[in-house]
């Protein structure tokens, strides 16, 4: 990543602010226990930390979640017989290797959906990480995130301070990390009676991937979809190869049972794959309109730059340069 694209993602993550678009709900007390509504029916595994709360959404697989943070970002660890796969590892703010030293004695690697800074906040907890060898992933892993890209996971309506309360909110970055192996598109993952495939899925950014467990039909998706608003609008995003990749997943839909995203709710429905793609497609034809206002008459987006485009179950906040290329 060149010096001028360094400096646009700076520019669009300090223009940010601290309000969730991935929650799509007006600002909200972190500490409050109601904004723990998304998990109701899900099997919850008691741990020693304050800040994840852990549930088994799967055979095998835990949803380790951050419900006190605005990004609400959900990692899962997914055990096999030998070894065990820690899918992202948060916005580093806790100890997630803690948890998952609590939920397995197994060995664990780690794999990240993509490199955004709240995908890879505990890579440097642990040893063995697995990643496309893209300059995106190399980038983000030599260098990690600053304070000042970060910041604003740490402002004082952002999270709950409650429940982190040693956490040196001025120092806060997003540590570099040693990647043990690179993989490409393909890749099968064995973990003893238990094989995951990674599908490289460009679009969100150019390093995303998603993750298949063929024999019990799950699939996690990462940020490339999730049921609240999916951010198209950072440097990196292309929304032309972000059409193919949700349509490669898509053509998934029928053989899977689960789908596991990155954040807000741990579990998915896979006809929301097809309702992606058409949804997607009616915005890239012009076919949709542009939400312009909330329920109280507020810009539903936060600078002119973006517009958003709202469906049932999600919605899509774009860079308008975006889409003219």
């Amino acid at each position: 990543m060149n010096q001028l694209n360094y400096f646009l993602c700076l520019m669009y993550f300090m223009l940010l602010g601290s309000y969730s678009l991935y929650a799509q709900t007006e600002p909200k007390g972190w500490c409050d226990e109601a904004d723990l509504t998304m998990y109701r029916g899900l099997e919850e595994i008691k741990t020693s930390s304050d800040w994840f709360k852990v549930f088994m959404v799967g055979k095998d697989v835990y949803a380790i979640a951050e419900p006190y943070n605005y990004e609400e970002v959900i990692s899962y660890l997914i055990i096999g017989t030998k070894k065990a796969l820690l899918f992202d590892s948060g916005n580093g703010l806790g100890l997630i290797s803690s948890v998952v030293k609590e939920l397995t004695k197994l060995p664990v690697t780690v794999l990240n959906s993509h490199s955004h800074y709240d995908h890879i906040g505990g890579n440097h907890e642990f040893d063995s990480i697995l990643a496309l060898e893209t300059e995106y992933t190399l980038y983000w892993a030599k260098n990690g995130w600053s304070h000042d890209l970060v910041k604003n996971e740490v402002a004082p309506d952002a999270f709950c301070m409650e429940k982190l309360p040693n956490l040196d909110t001025a120092s806060y970055h997003i540590k570099p990390f040693s990647i043990s192996t690179f993989i490409n598109d393909g890749h099968i993952i064995d973990l003893g009676q238990r094989t995951l495939e990674v599908i490289s899925v460009p679009g969100h950014t150019p390093d995303a991937i998603a993750l298949l467990d063929r024999a019990h039909g799950y699939l996690w998706t990462g940020d490339t979809f999730y049921e609240a608003t999916i951010w198209l609008f950072f440097d990196g995003t292309d929304l032309k190869a972000y059409k193919k990749s949700i349509k490669k997943l898509a053509d998934l839909s029928a053989s899977l049972k689960k789908l596991f995203p990155a954040h807000n709710t741990p579990v998915s429905e896979p006809i929301r794959l097809l309702e992606l793609v058409d949804a997607f497609d009616q915005v890239m034809k012009g076919t949709k309109s542009v939400k312009e206002t909330n329920k109280n008459g507020l810009p539903v987006y936060d600078e002119e730059a973006k517009v958003i485009y709202e469906f049932e179950h999600f919605s899509f906040l774009i860079r308008k340069d975006h889409l003219k290329n």
